[in-house]
This record gives C-alpha cells, sequence and structure tokens, in this order.
C-alpha cells in the first residue's frame, strides 16, 4: 500500500472476514491489528514493507483467517494457534500454581476475543483493545496503540487490571513476533555492567548463544529453540533482519522486582524441528521466529488496580550494527566532535524515527547550553549519515544532538564530548 498524506491518519476497519481487522495508516508506517485473535498486532509495515513475523500457514496477507486453521485447541502447547504479531501476557509463565500464568494456550487472555475502540486526534490515532474478565488470573488485558503522522514509532502500552475478587501480584508482559534472523543478522540489547546481565533461562533443543560488549548483548541468528533472561536489561532492544531494524524502548525500575528472577527483558529462538519438545508439552515448531520480549516490574494489585508498561515501538531501514538507542533513532556510528582549524567537525551515522530537523546544542564546560543550531533533515524510518562543520564557539565543551519536530518536544539522539584533534574535511554550517 502506498503512504497516504503527512499529516493525516487513516483509520479503517476489514469487515470481509471472519474476524474484524483495524488498520490504522500514518504516514510511512501502517498497523493491522486483529482484536478477536487475543489482541494481536498482527501486521507493521514501514512504507510497505512488513516486519513482524505472521503464521502464514493460519493467516493470509488481509489477516483474514484460513480455511483450514489447524487442530482445535486442546490445551497443550501442541495446538496452540501461534498467529504471531504483537501481544501482551501476564508474567511469571508456568503451570505450578495460581501465581503463575498457565499459557499459552489460554482462552481468555491468549486466544479469547478483545472489544476496541478507535479515537482519532490531529494527526493521532489510538486503538484500545480489551480482553474479557480471566476468572483464573483474575486480569482484564488492556492494549493502547498509538500510532502519530510523521514519525515510524508505535506506542504501546500493556495494562493488566485486577476485575477479580482478590488480590493478585503479576507484571505485564509484552511479547513482539518477528522473523527469526539470519547469519550477519541478529538481536541486540543495551545492558547494565552487572556481573550477569545475561543468563539462560530456558533450553528446548538448547540455550542460545550470545555475547556482551561494550555494553550491548548480541544474540545472532542461529538454530535453537530456547530462552535467555537479561536481568541487566538497561531499556532498549533492536532487531535487525533483512535490512530493517525494529526496536523497543522502555523504562526500567533499578529497584523494582522483576519475574523470572529478575528479568526485565527476554529473547526466545526457535526454529523449525520434525517433531514436537517434550519438555515444552509438544510443542513443534514450523518456522524461523524470534520473540523479543519486555517484562515489566511485578505489582500486588488490590481488585479494581491496574499496573502497566509502556512500550516504544519503531521500525527503520537500517542493517547497521546498533550501539544504542535513544528516543529519536538508533545509534550506528558514535557522534564525534572534532575541534579543526576550520570549525567544529560533527560525524556520526543514525537512523531516525521522526521526520525534523536534526539539531546540535553546543554546551559549555558547566552544561549550559552556548548556541544551537540546525545540521542535517531527520526522517521517519530512515538513515542519516552525519559529517558538517559548525562555526568554532568560544568555550565549547560538549555536544548534544536532537531531532526537533514541527510539534511537540525534541527528542534525544545523542552527545559527545569535544576533541582537541585536528583533521580536515566536510561541509561546514554556521
Amino acid at each position: 500500500m502506498t503512504d497516504v498524506p503527512s499529516g493525516s491518519v487513516e483509520v479503517s476497519a476489514d469487515t470481509s472476514g471472519p474476524d474484524e481487522v483495524v488498520w490504522l495508516r500514518a504516514g510511512a508506517i501502517e498497523l493491522g491489528a486483529v482484536p478477536a485473535l487475543g489482541g494481536r498486532v498482527l501486521a507493521l509495515r514501514l512504507a510497505g514493507r512488513e516486519v513482524l513475523y505472521r503464521n502464514d500457514a493460519l493467516l493470509d496477507e488481509r489477516l483474514h483467517r484460513r480455511p483450514d486453521h489447524g487442530p482445535e485447541p486442546d490445551g497443550t502447547m501442541a495446538t496452540w494457534r501461534n498467529y504471531g504479531g504483537d501481544k501482551t501476557w501476564p508474567a511469571p509463565q508456568g503451570w505450578d500454581g495460581p501465581g503463575q500464568w498457565a499459557g499459552p494456550p489460554d482462552p481468555v487472555l491468549d486466544s479469547g476475543p478483545y472489544g476496541w475502540t478507535v479515537a482519532e486526534y490531529g494527526g493521532r490515532a489510538r486503538l484500545t483493545m480489551t480482553s474479557d474478565a480471566d476468572p483464573r488470573s483474575g486480569l482484564t488485558v488492556v492494549r493502547e496503540v498509538d500510532v502519530e503522522t510523521g514519525t515510524s514509532t508505535v506506542t504501546v502500552t500493556h495494562r493488566l487490571v485486577n476485575t477479580g475478587g482478590r488480590p493478585v501480584r503479576w507484571a505485564p508482559w509484552n511479547v513482539l513476533q518477528l522473523p527469526g534472523p539470519v547469519a550477519g543478522d541478529g538481536w541486540f540489547a543495551g545492558v547494565d555492567d552487572s556481573a550477569a546481565p545475561v543468563r539462560g533461562l530456558l533450553a528446548g533443543t538448547g540455550l542460545p548463544a550470545w555475547t556482551v560488549d561494550a555494553g550491548v548483548a548480541r544474540v545472532e541468528g542461529q538454530d535453537v529453540v530456547g530462552k535467555l533472561a537479561l536481568p541487566g536489561a538497561s531499556g532498549w532492544l533492536a532487531t535487525v533482519s533483512g535490512g530493517y531494524t525494529v526496536t523497543q524502548h522502555f523504562a526500567v525500575d533499578p529497584a523494582g522486582l522483576y519475574p523470572d528472577d529478575g528479568a526485565r527483558a527476554e529473547v526466545w529462538l526457535e526454529c523449525p524441528q520434525e517433531r514436537g519438545i517434550e519438555s515444552l508439552g509438544g510443542l513443534r515448531p514450523t518456522a524461523r521466529i524470534l520473540e523479543s520480549e519486555v517484562v515489566g516490574r511485578l505489582a500486588d494489585l488490590a481488585p479494581g488496580e491496574h499496573t502497566e508498561l509502556t512500550v516504544r515501538l519503531s521500525v527503520c531501514r537500517s542493517a547497521g550494527t546498533p550501539r544504542r538507542v535513544r528516543p529519536a533513532g538508533v545509534v550506528l556510528r558514535d557522534l564525534t566532535a572534532e575541534n579543526t582549524a576550520t570549525g567544529l567537525r560533527l560525524t556520526g551515522g543514525y537512523a531516525t524515527f521522526a521526520d525534523g530537523d536534526v539539531l546540535c546544542r553546543v554546551l559549555g564546560a558547566d552544561g549550559r547550553p552556548l548556541a544551537e543550531r540546525p545540521v542535517a533533515a531527520a526522517r521517519a524510518g530512515g538513515e542519516l549519515s552525519l559529517d558538517v562543520r559548525l562555526t568554532a564557539q568560544p568555550g565549547a565543551h560538549a555536544v548534544e544532538l536532537r531531532v526537533a519536530r514541527p510539534m511537540g518536544p525534541a527528542s534525544a539522539l545523542d552527545n559527545a564530548m569535544i576533541s582537541p584533534t585536528l583533521r580536515d574535511s566536510g561541509s561546514t554550517s554556521s
């Protein structure tokens, strides 16, 4: 499908299939959700390119269920209908007692129908999907999905509401399914400097191999069915596959209590298997899938109380290795700022999430701004290679890059200390 005009949001509901499909189109972003299938977002496209995993055996490109819809679920993983996409579950997962969510499958929160509404305001739209009340967990799940023109970001709020009659303890859990990366691609996560920021969690056929370097955990494409936990996740995840990068940006609470012995994020890999895996309830993967998962804090909820997790889900055209994910984009090459004989030279590489101006703010030694000027144009979902030179500013100590949109506050992209190294190239901006 083609882009809709900048500044407009298009909302439509396709009722020609067995389930209503809700489409939100905002600039280059197109999102499709099927509330009847567990409130899932099952399509996310940047300029027509799909980035989510969709189970083609169960759903066609219009997100309509196929006539041969798989075996009737019997409560086991062997018959779970994994449609793909983005969904909300409660954590912790397990089958040992009422304090664990025994799914999937699950007839209400995972696979049940969700009610839905859409609100449009300005260049934005919000799709709200609400599950039925689940007597087993005591929860109702509410998913708020926000799109905005001029950006390649979808903001998803995952809310768990205690609609039962007893106190419960749960954490919101965002499970995003993407095509499994192949050799050369991978999954990346920012991690803190704790002693063990990554650990094995679940081995179906084995544990995924991983590395950690310079505050980034990396999991390359590999043939394995297994899962890692990230107690040291610092607030961003990125999956690079087929020339595109999908990121998740979220807040972490260092003092918070998280499920699975402190996991703030998790990653699951699966690949096709000839037979079901007994230790996983007979689950037999038929495709190469990566699940990039954000986990919220555990919360004790009295009846009527809720807890929520907000994840900024962004898409960009980029095959580069992420060094960091910031609110305004992905850092592919760190910003450098060097005093030269002909001015202050800035270099760096990015993939940005919004249309706007890239502003450089020059700071003094006390952190106060000395000057600010535009240095480049950002495009939603596009790459940006920066190499410019500014007029030297007396007393300059550091620089910050931000992306300023026509409306709303500027978002942080990168920052650097100014080096006295002398070099000679680049364009000059005054």
